[in-house]
């Protein structure tokens, strides 16, 4: 069959709907909405339980200044007046531009906009300090949800115990946030809204399972904006529309031979999240004609919606079981305890984490791993040298780069390039140096 590239349609509702929500906060109080601020990954679909609202999740804020077409001096003027209140820059480059933001009124779109709330999910150190210093310099109430508890075990075997002490603070924070707000709370618009939050991440974790196919329909940077989604709104009707629809354009593109790459000659993961100020990295690597797939940070979503193994074992080709879908609150709540308890699980457990990116590289057919160590967070480089000392062992081609997520200062090109030059050599793809 011969291959050929088109336009993947449904990327261009991803960033409206993407820019739609980062725009929406500044337009809330005249509209008469909820504003809460909190961490992309907080349970959301709590807070639809009380009516309209807009949630500006912190990340992809962050992400908006510093890259999204905005001068670099943005994101300078963000950092700077951070590290000038004496904030050192190990720390998380997300929360750093975030808080620049806020301390300086400015973003993209005009100023910072004032919460009536704020939320987060204690999933990493750093998101609590961040969301405490919110909370402080606007004097608004906060409420935070703990992580739950885990057994370093090398599975995904649930806890019981840990389910239910997630479940029972999403109950409390249901009845906080009707306190705080004198809203009714509304348990059958809490219900839908976890039942999308599932539909969502089984459409995505179809779409995961499609990125096996030769020549592979998607790549890295095509998924970025529905990654986000699957985080941010995956409780909105809209979200589940698009990665319906998303997965529709998946098998269409398969079946006519359609790939962003169609001159593949290998395949490989990318296991951290992307530097967002420079993208082309994944550019560079498709001209060489190599597809980077995705990472283990992709597939996080499908095992909450999979049955599990008896063992506790993952593997990317089970299928999404559509039967599950949240018919009940306390469905709806179990489903959302899970995943969150899964998403940490494969962070924390670093048995998990090999488990999870093996499974991947074997399932997905890749020929090597690159792997992106963040300067300012820990939480993602909990047992990256020992995943990469495993992909290793299996005779699995590896890389290795620095860099912070959104801070270009901590960006070197010229050793990038040479890191990946070198990869892309040792998996058989000559060097072609280019000057950026």
């Amino acid at each position: 069959m011969d291959y050929h590239t088109e336009p993947l349609e449904t990327y261009n509702w991803g960033k409206e709907m993407r820019l739609k929500h980062l725009q929406a906060p500044l337009k809330a109080r005249e509209e008469g909405k909820l504003l809460v601020v909190g961490n992309m990954n907080f349970p959301k679909e709590m807070v639809a339980a009380v009516g309209d609202f807009v949630y500006l999740a912190g990340e992809p804020w962050s992400v908006a200044a510093s890259r999204e077409g905005q001068p670099d001096s943005l994101a300078k003027q963000f950092l700077e007046e951070v590290e000038r209140r004496g904030f050192q820059r190990d720390m998380c480059s997300y929360m750093r531009l975030y808080w620049g933001s806020m301390y300086l009124n400015k973003s993209p779109w005009g100023g910072y906009p004032k919460p009536d709330i704020v939320t987060f999910q204690a999933d990493c150190d750093s998101r609590g300090k961040w969301y405490q210093a919110v909370k402080e310099h606007l004097g608004v109430p906060w409420y935070c949800v703990e992580g739950d508890f885990h057994r370093i075990d090398g599975t995904l075997t649930p806890k019981e115990h840990a389910i239910r002490y997630l479940m029972d603070q999403y109950e409390e924070f249901i009845q906080w946030i009707t306190k705080h707000t004198g809203r009714p709370y509304r348990e059958d618009v809490l219900t839908e809204a976890l039942a999308n939050a599932y539909r969502s991440r089984a459409y995505w974790g179809e779409v995961m399972q499609l990125q096996s196919h030769i020549p592979a329909p998607l790549d890295y940077k095509l998924l970025l904006p529905f990654y986000m989604a699957i985080e941010w709104y995956p409780y909105e009707e809209e979200c589940v529309r698009m990665l319906q629809s998303l997965r529709d354009e998946v098998k269409y593109r398969i079946a006519n031979g359609i790939t962003p790459v169609p001159n593949e000659k290998r395949r490989v993961t990318h296991e951290g999240l992307a530097p967002w100020y420079a993208l082309y990295l994944f550019s560079y690597v498709r001209e060489r004609g190599v597809t980077v797939l995705g990472g283990a940070h992709n597939l996080a979503f499908i095992s909450p919606v999979q049955k599990l193994r008896p063992d506790g074992s993952f593997h990317p080709e089970d299928p999404v079981d559509w039967d599950a879908v949240p018919k009940t609150k306390e469905e709806g709540l179990r489903f959302r305890a899970m995943h969150q308890f899964l998403v940490e699980k494969l962070t924390l457990d670093t048995k998990v984490r090999l488990m999870y990116t093996k499974g991947m590289v074997d399932y997905w057919k890749a020929n090597g791993v690159i792997f992106m160590m963040d300067r300012g967070c820990e939480f993602f480089n909990i047992g990256q040298p020992e995943v990469r000392a495993g992909i290793q062992r299996a005779g699995v081609p590896t890389m290795v780069y620095e860099t912070n997520r959104v801070d270009a200062g901590e960006w070197d090109w010229t050793h990038i390039q040479d890191n990946t030059d070198a990869f892309l050599e040792s998996l058989g793809i000559p060097a072609t140096i280019k000057a950026r």
